[in-house]
């Protein structure tokens, strides 16, 4: 379901390194905190969060250049700050309960599950209730699936919790646009996974919120249109906050990285659409 919330190419040389800096530095955190297995986990949605935080909370900022197991010749440049380590946590998180969803619904990931298990119990200590609201939200999610429900809003906003309780990451001035600013992250990546799916899913006769309007005229647009209400929520919140370091990254990523993959999708069925009516 991750994998969204993504550096648009279209940046300069030296932005795209600092971007893969703090990329390199998150994953050598995971590394650090719960050993090398974990570090398959890492995702460009985190890294956008390391990014936020550090740019709101302004911490020392540590560089240095590592090999690494996936890099293992060549030195690359990396950013570590002590936010770093709830980031990571809030990682081992969303793995898990990914791991576990694909367990449940297709018997797949047991391995994955059996590398999460013990780091997320770590992190369930160290955040009970964060952990419990998010589950609980992940919980009504499963049973509106199983429901079939076509309720875009209560499914969209089921997810935009755990994003929500994931960025808002302390009890400051900063929680209630954090919050905001990781829900509709949460409810844009919900509808976008159920887009980029919707063939898979009507093949596979799994659950999808789109079925009933995949072959409905201008469906497309109609999923842009959702997808647009949701990122504007996500930039006001950004833009609320006073994030000075990196903005020009986080501002690719928000106004122009997270339709990446949309485009891409929606290219590639127009061109399949395409094929099909020569």
């Amino acid at each position: 379901m991750f994998g969204y919330v993504v550096l648009n190419d279209k940046i300069s040389a030296s932005q795209k390194e600092q971007y893969r800096s703090f990329y390199c530095g998150l994953c050598d955190c995971l590394k650090n905190d719960y050993g090398h297995k974990v570090t398959m986990f890492h995702s460009n949605d985190m890294t956008f969060l390391s990014i936020i935080l550090a740019g709101l909370y302004e911490p020392d900022l540590f560089h240095d250049e590592l090999t690494c197991v996936m890099h293992p010749l060549k030195k690359h440049k990396q950013v570590r700050h002590q936010y770093d380590h709830y980031v990571a946590d809030m990682s081992i998180v969303l793995a898990y309960y990914k791991a576990l969803d694909d367990f449940h619904d297709e018997n797949r990931h047991h391995r994955q599950l059996k590398i999460l298990t013990k780091p997320f119990l770590k992190v369930k200590e160290k955040y009970p209730l964060k952990i419990e609201r998010i589950e609980k939200a992940l919980n009504h999610i499963n049973e509106l699936e199983k429901e079939g429900c076509t309720n875009l809003d209560q499914m969209c906003n089921a997810f935009s919790v755990v994003m929500g309780e994931i960025f808002a990451y302390d009890d400051d001035i900063w929680k209630d646009d954090l919050y905001i600013l990781g829900a509709n992250l949460g409810k844009f990546i919900y509808l976008m996974d159920a887009y980029d799916d919707i063939e898979d899913d009507i093949k596979k006769k799994t659950y999808n919120p789109f079925k009933e309007n995949y072959h409905q005229d201008q469906f497309d647009e109609y999923v842009e249109s959702l997808l647009n209400l949701f990122i504007s929520e996500a930039t006001m919140a950004f833009e609320r906050l006073p994030i000075l370091l990196n903005g020009d990254i986080l501002r690719n990523v928000l106004y122009s990285g997270v339709w990446s993959r949309f485009e891409s999708v929606k290219n590639k069925r127009k061109k399949g659409n395409m094929n099909e009516s020569v």
